[in-house]
């Protein structure tokens, strides 16, 4: 045979095992939970945001990520730089909110749990505070500001 025969044989084989395994399906049981690319306007008005965010303008920040929200509400992201902003604009409450709405969809993100802890502690909520320090490092365990924040709100709640 020929090398360029070899070449040939090889890419009819490799087309022929991915017709095949295309064919059996996939089974829910092995496929890895994704999560689903965010709507690209959404992208787009969290970009803006973020950037808004960055050069100190926060009112119109949260108006950015809340249309990215509106936009797809399963952006994680956006949900958590909404949060963000609030806390920027002292409206703690609501960036508890914003970020439990991220922790619905993704609850193994550490920063979102410090996030959260930190505002609750603004709150005075120590003991939810440490909780949520508490999850971020089981999460990640070497996460020093996580640490310290549990630390802070522990003397607090003594």
């Amino acid at each position: 045979m020929r090398s360029h025969e070899i070449v040939l044989a090889v890419l009819a084989l490799m087309l022929a095992t991915v017709l095949i395994a295309g064919c059996t399906g996939n089974n829910a049981d092995t496929t890895p939970a994704m999560t689903p690319a965010p709507v690209p306007a959404a992208v787009d008005l969290h970009k803006k945001g973020f950037d808004a965010y960055i050069n100190g303008d926060y009112a119109n920040a949260l108006d950015l990520y809340t249309q990215s929200v509106t936009a797809d509400p399963k952006y994680t992201r956006a949900w958590m730089d909404k949060g963000n902003v609030l806390v920027k604009l002292n409206r703690t409450s609501e960036a508890i909110a914003s970020y439990d709405a991220a922790l619905a969809l993704e609850n193994n993100l550490a920063n979102v749990w410090n996030s959260r802890g930190e505002a609750l502690m603004t709150l005075g909520r120590y003991a939810e505070a440490r909780d949520s320090f508490d999850k971020a490092l089981q999460l990640a365990p070497e996460y020093a500001l996580a640490k310290a924040n549990r630390d802070i709100a522990t003397a607090k709640l003594k």
